[in-house]
């Protein structure tokens, strides 16, 4: 395990991020209801996504179990994408998942030329919120108090991906790039 000077969080290389297969859809939706409860989506929803987004959805892989996913979907002219779930199991959490997937998520919507890019955080999710700022993700407008139904208030982030590109990479250190040939050779 090696620590960002910059952030002071860890990032462990037992992490594989990957792009979603058929296959993980019953684990993930075990871990949606883990950290989404309520509001997590059913295995109708998920296997809708899994064929609409499969090429923008990763999950990410700790020793062979999963252990997280960021699922990103644009719209059908690429001009804005929403980042409609981001997740990490309990077990996993404190490893440097969450930044791992928010960056392989960024570079998504990079590759696809995405113009603004959005993301909902419940306004006492301090730990997301923070990933998001340092992603570059600002509120947008004031907390919506019944955004998922009554009682699910959620704050808008946005960020501007054509006025302001994203970085190689947010504070110091070193990744690996994801990239869309990589993205190709892993989903055949």
């Amino acid at each position: 395990m090696t620590t960002n000077s910059a952030t002071h969080s860890s990032v462990d290389r037992n992490v594989k991020l990957r792009p979603v297969a058929e296959d993980d859809l019953a684990a993930l939706e075990i871990l949606d209801k883990e950290v989404f409860k309520d509001v997590a989506y059913s295995m109708v929803y998920l296997r809708s996504l899994f064929v609409l987004f499969n090429k923008t959805w990763l999950v990410a892989e700790y020793e062979g179990d999963l252990a997280g996913y960021a699922l990103v979907c644009p719209n059908s002219d690429n001009t804005q994408a929403w980042l409609m779930g981001l997740a990490v199991s309990e077990r996993y959490q404190g490893r440097g998942l969450g930044r791992q997937l928010m960056q392989g998520a960024m570079e998504l919507m990079m590759e696809a030329k995405v113009s603004d890019a959005y993301i909902t955080v419940r306004p006492d999710n301090k730990a997301a919120y923070h990933l998001y700022q340092r992603f570059g993700f600002i509120q947008q407008g004031d907390e919506r108090p019944d955004y998922y139904g009554t009682g699910e208030p959620r704050k808008v982030l946005h960020r501007s991906l054509a006025s302001n590109p994203y970085p190689a990479s947010p504070g110091r250190g070193t990744r690996r790039r994801l990239t869309s040939r990589w993205f190709r050779r892993s989903s055949r």
